[in-house]
């Protein structure tokens, strides 16, 4: 058996981030992650038996969901789009 096979499924697998490095990315508290994820509010996450794992991909994408535009910013490119 090739000695690399392994090794290269391996480096195709995206990197998984545990609570504690996604709550220092996000500055907040372990506890605020596990209540976002009761709510349902937070970043997708992967669940394996009792460990959380976040795909770094998907707090990307939590945060242009999260990301909003300012209410002035929205009606100025509102009327420069109708006119």
């Amino acid at each position: 058996m090739n000695k690399n096979h392994g090794h290269s499924a391996i480096s195709r697998l995206p990197k998984l981030l545990t609570e504690t490095q996604v709550s220092m990315i996000f500055n907040v508290s372990i506890n605020t992650l596990r209540y976002w994820r009761h709510c349902g509010d937070g970043p997708n996450y992967i669940k394996m038996g009792k460990l959380v794992r976040y795909h770094e991909a998907e707090l990307e994408s939590y945060l242009q969901r999260k990301t909003c535009v300012s209410k002035a910013r929205a009606i100025a490119e509102e009327n420069r789009v109708a006119h």
